[in-house]
């Protein structure tokens, strides 16, 4: 398998020669915040820096804040789907193989009705963009989801190789389903994963180790899923990556 880190433009040597000696991919996630996406001149000069490196197969996290793709209000899906178009072409920019995207619905809204639309909608949407995209992946990751049961049915009626799941583990950890049970219900949908640390209650992103998830547990797991599945040691501090890294190599994870 094949672990990716999120690079950081303000130390970007250092990020390439971590790549270079674990042969990691990189995964950016300067690309998300809005703020980025509305400044044209930052904008490009961060595509540009990246493009510069000449890299391929790298993985870009894609936009999520206050993005709903099955708003009722037509503008503001509009809006949505526009940014969501934004992630996809930047990373084709950046000679990206995939993107990843939230679930973003609202886990209290258990009526029928809701649901069956969130799941229309985003299948048609997503479909629909692989095959405007056919040199990317996406993959839909579990937000704050309380369990794998609307992710698995998504990805089901979607049934396209090109669209999978983005498996975050310490998001599950917080939900009240065992992380066994979101590998039963997603493994064989599952392309890329998220690893980092928490609590079990608030997603704090700590290095490897630092919190209460049971990797070796998840990595049983882990292990079971195709050798080409990606991981992101979702990151974003130098020195805490470098720690996970010598974490994952010190344990019996078959990892690096």
């Amino acid at each position: 398998m094949k672990y990716y880190v999120i690079p950081n433009l303000s130390e970007l040597d250092k990020y390439l020669k971590l790549a270079s000696d674990y042969n990691l991919g990189f995964e950016y996630n300067d690309f998300f915040d809005p703020n980025l996406l509305d400044n044209n001149e930052k904008l490009n000069d961060t595509i540009s820096k990246y493009q510069s490196l000449k890299r391929k197969g790298d993985t870009l996290h894609g936009v999520f804040y206050d993005i709903t793709l099955d708003s009722v209000d037509k503008k503001i899906k509009e809006v949505s789907l526009e940014r969501v178009r934004s992630s996809l072409d930047i990373a084709l920019k950046l000679n990206c193989k995939g993107v990843v995207f939230h679930t973003n619905y609202i886990t209290w809204m258990k009526d029928k009705v809701y649901q069956d639309n969130w799941v229309k909608v985003h299948k048609e949407l997503f479909l629909k963009l692989a095959s405007e995209y056919k040199g990317l992946e996406i993959y839909v990751e579990n937000m704050f989801d309380l369990a794998p049961d609307l992710l698995a049915r998504l990805m089901n009626e979607i049934n396209d190789e090109r669209i999978g799941v983005c498996l975050d583990i310490a998001h599950a950890s917080i939900s009240p389903v065992p992380i066994e049970e979101w590998f039963n219900k997603l493994s064989k949908y599952i392309r890329h994963i998220h690893i980092n640390d928490n609590d079990k209650i608030v997603d704090s992103h700590m290095e490897l180790g630092k919190g209460i998830i049971d990797y070796k547990n998840a990595y049983k797991l882990i292990n079971k899923l195709p050798d080409d599945t990606s991981i992101l040691i979702e990151i974003r501090d130098y020195d805490k990556v470098v720690n996970s890294i010598n974490y994952l190599k010190g344990s019996d994870f078959k990892c690096f």
